[in-house]
């Protein structure tokens, strides 16, 4: 179910947080205050923002900034519509049903290969989520140790894993590659020895059954495609009002995320009280909430801000697509909002 704008108060935050929050997107919340932020007595934009999955964690920097009324201070009324398997994030944006949706970089250089027209103007994750889960008693650390190894993964999966052993001078004769669900039950019973999934939900699983698992980022090991991006339609940037509602999503969700990185306690916290009927376990909640600031903050964006990306990983995102037989250049991606929403420095 899609959930609206409002100044809900589920969590009180300290006042460091605040202070921390005055100071931080200081420059681009000042821009969208005097350019597009509205009065009470004027009217909020109305606008969807499509998320990629399920209501979860996931998104609680999403949820902190609905929660703290960002939106709103930044004269929008934003419905947020939950993704999942069956919801087409992209085909929602280049309908005109959403402004922005997060998605995988991947996916969006496909759909524009069949003229979605859209283009990546931020991320969330700064690495890639994907990783080889293996047991902690026989951990497998590097690319070299899954020689002569039995890896799960699913069918969709087989791609991305095979990339990842192209890059690091392996291929798919030097493993075994086992057709699984999404389930680590083979793992734990011994059958495989380590599966693809992503880091910050199975080895979780792992860990509330009390079992010691290993995780090997496959971003640590040169396979890093950008995941999490906020898309937008191309032809909104030069819309001006399209592109200031853009803007001004974009200031107030990045504006969560920095208040989720400082308590990520309160995240998990107000996602379970938000969505009780989700079946959320608030310990797993809190655990994932913690977990994600690996794949969420790094050195670029502690210099650059939330969101960044650079001209080097877009090189290598597009190296990365033509090893995956996906067709994309430079132009797949703008860093123009970026650079406007923190002219002034991340923290100015």
């Amino acid at each position: 179910m899609a959930t609206k704008s409002s100044r809900r108060s589920h969590l009180t935050y300290s006042l460091s947080v605040g202070a921390v929050l005055a100071l931080s997107l200081a420059g681009c919340s000042a821009e969208a205050s005097s350019d597009s932020a509205t009065d009470e007595t004027d009217e909020l934009r109305e606008v969807m923002y499509q998320l990629s999955w399920t209501d979860s964690v996931q998104f609680g920097g999403t949820y902190q900034a609905l929660d703290a009324g960002f939106f709103e201070d930044a004269g929008l009324d934003v419905t947020l519509a939950p993704g999942g398997p069956n919801v087409a994030g992209d085909v929602n944006t280049v309908s005109g049903e959403s402004l922005v949706n997060i998605s995988g970089g991947d996916g969006v250089a496909l759909s524009n290969e069949s003229g979605a027209g859209l283009v990546i103007v931020a991320r969330q994750y700064q690495k890639a989520p994907s990783t080889i889960l293996s047991l902690g008693e026989n951990p497998l650390k590097t690319p070299e140790d899954l020689v002569g190894m039995k890896i799960g993964v699913a069918g969709t999966d087989t791609p991305a894993l095979d990339a990842f052993l192209s890059i690091n001078g392996l291929s798919e004769d030097d493993v075994e590659f086992v057709p699984t669900q999404y389930d680590p039950a083979a793992l734990v019973a011994g059958q495989i020895d380590a599966i693809f999934c992503f880091y910050n939900d199975l080895p979780l699983a792992l860990e509330a059954q009390g079992i010691e698992g290993y995780s090997m980022l496959l971003s640590d090991f040169g396979y890093n495609p950008m995941s999490q991006v906020y898309t937008v339609l191309a032809e909104n940037l030069e819309d001006d009002e399209k592109r200031e509602e853009i803007k001004d999503l974009l200031t107030a969700d990045f504006q969560g995320w920095e208040l989720y990185k400082e308590d990520t306690d309160a995240a998990a916290e107000l996602t379970v009280s938000m969505f009780p009927d989700a079946g959320l376990d608030l310990d797993t909640q809190l655990r994932q909430a913690d977990v994600q600031l690996d794949l969420m903050f790094s050195d670029v964006t502690d210099e650059n801000g939330f969101g960044w990306f650079t001209d080097e990983e877009v090189a290598e995102n597009v190296a990365l697509y033509e090893l995956l037989g996906i067709e994309a250049d430079e132009t797949l991606w703008d860093r123009s909002l970026l650079e406007e929403i923190y002219a002034d420095g991340p923290e100015a």
